[in-house]
Formats: C-alpha cells, structure tokens, sequence
C-alpha cells in the first residue's frame, strides 16, 4: 500500500486544518478512509446500541494539489485508526507553509508522515516533520466502515444560521444536559428544555424544506420532534468552522436526529440517538 499528497495553497491546507479539527471535537479517534477520490473521517459508537455517528466526506480534488494512492485490493482503498487530535495539531501553525507533504510511511510501525515546509530568508527551507502512529484496518473488518444508510425520517427542514443557532444551544446548555428538537413540514423547529425550575422555547420559522423524495419519509406525519444531548449536539453546531453553505436536521421522531453539515467539497453527517436511549 502506498498514499502520498502534497498541498501548496495556504487556504487549502487551512480548510484541511479545519476539517481535522472540527472532527477532533466529535472524537480523539477516528478512522481514515483513503480513496482515489476522496477522502473520508469515520467514527461510530454502535448506532444499534444507541450510540451516535460521524461521516465526513471530503472531495481530495478540491484541496489537494497531488494526491497519488496504491490500494490493497481493486478499489484502490486504503482504512487506518489515527488520532484526528494529533493530526489536526500537527497542521495548526502551517498555513504560512510553502507546501505541506503527507504520506503513509513505515517507521518501525505505520504511520502517516508529514513534511511542513517553511519559507525562510535564506534559500534553505526551514522543514518540520510529524510522524503520526496509525493502525491499518484489516480488510476483514472494512464492513464496519460503510457509509450509514439514510434513516426514513418523518421530518426535514434545513436549519437557521449556525452562529445564531449556536447562542441558543449555549444557553440552554448551562440549565440542562438534554434538548428538545421539534420541527414541522410547514418550515417551523422549535428548541425546548425543561426542568424543575425553568420551561423554555425558542421558535424559528419559514425554514426552507429539502426536497425529498417519497420514500425517505417514514411516514405522513406533519410533525417530529426527540430530545438529544446537547453538548453533543453543540459540537455539531460548531462544527461551521469548515465553511458551512448548508446545514440540514432530518428527525425520526422519538428516536433520533440526523444532521448534515454541507460545503462544497465537505460534507459532514452526524447520527444522534434519542437521549432516553443513550
């Protein structure tokens, strides 16, 4: 197996920086999934067993400027376990480099080496490298590694300005560990917590609606809602650090919220399960 990829634009190692760290905020650990054409960051605590779901997405056409890759098998795949937190520090300082270079290397064990150049006042770069540990994934186990599939969900609506959003959910967050997301099919989402002391609502109307198509929808109901975590569905809000143009809440009513985060060459999915069911 071999993967090796250079980027030479200040903003596109910028954007892969932000990627990476945005994914850091969801877990410590993930696993990259290599592919001739993109490249994907996945982690998954077992949505059968009520955990939640990430799937990043990202076009490598649109960030890198050489991107080579040798699989093991026909698909040209490669899948290994990284520390997305190491990852993403080791490029926080480097969108003044000349280039960054990132390749899989073998260095008494795998790891993803990267090669940061920076310019100088001499004709000599000044060169910083990172060696990250990596664990290959087995192709036995790359079944585990599948994009979800979509739940039929009972509503869709896309959601308000993130920023906006996000005040909310910082709000309600000093009061309560849970959140209750109602949405209808007329462009409604309502934000609700309640405890002993405190009932709040927060309503944001004329949300655009997704166009569906039928059978996505589980069934004709006008009206969902379930109750989340909301630390983690914080993380998800901040998550416009990568360059939001859309961002889009799919609820399974009482049972779950799907939340997608799209750019043009990015796009961020992220499962939630019913708090109840945590």
């Amino acid at each position: 197996m071999k993967f090796r990829c250079k980027l030479f634009d200040g903003g596109s190692i910028s954007q892969l920086h932000a990627i990476l760290s945005t994914t850091s905020k969801f877990c410590k650990r993930c696993c990259l999934k290599l592919t001739p054409d993109k490249i994907y960051l996945i982690h998954n605590e077992g949505v059968l067993s009520g955990g939640m779901s990430l799937w990043i997405d990202v076009n490598q056409r649109g960030i890198f400027d050489e991107f080579r890759i040798e699989g093991k098998d026909d698909t040209g795949c490669i899948l290994m376990s990284i520390n997305v937190d190491d990852f993403a520090k080791a490029l926080a300082n480097a969108s003044t480099a000349t280039f960054v270079k990132i390749k899989l290397a073998n260095k008494h064990s795998a790891c993803l080496s990267l090669e940061i150049a920076f310019p100088t006042n001499s004709s000599i770069q000044r060169i910083i490298t990172h060696d990250i540990p990596v664990n290959l994934v087995p192709l036995s186990q790359w079944g585990l590694y599948e994009e979800p599939s979509m739940p039929r969900f009972d509503v869709s609506v896309y959601l308000p300005h993130l920023k906006r959003l996000k005040k909310v959910v910082e709000r309600f967050k000093n009061m309560s560990n849970k959140v209750t997301v109602k949405a209808t099919s007329n462009g409604d989402m309502t934000l609700s917590m309640d405890t002993d002391l405190v009932s709040i609502k927060t309503l944001f109307t004329d949300l655009e609606i997704p166009r569906l198509i039928d059978h996505e929808l589980e069934t004709a109901r006008t009206i969902g809602e379930v109750s989340v975590n909301i630390k983690r569905l914080l993380i998800f809000i901040q998550g416009h650090s990568i360059g939001v143009s859309k961002a889009i809440a799919n609820i399974v009513h009482q049972q779950a919220l799907q939340l997608f985060l799209i750019q043009d060459d990015v796009k961020l999915q992220y499962y939630l399960p019913a708090i109840d069911s945590i």
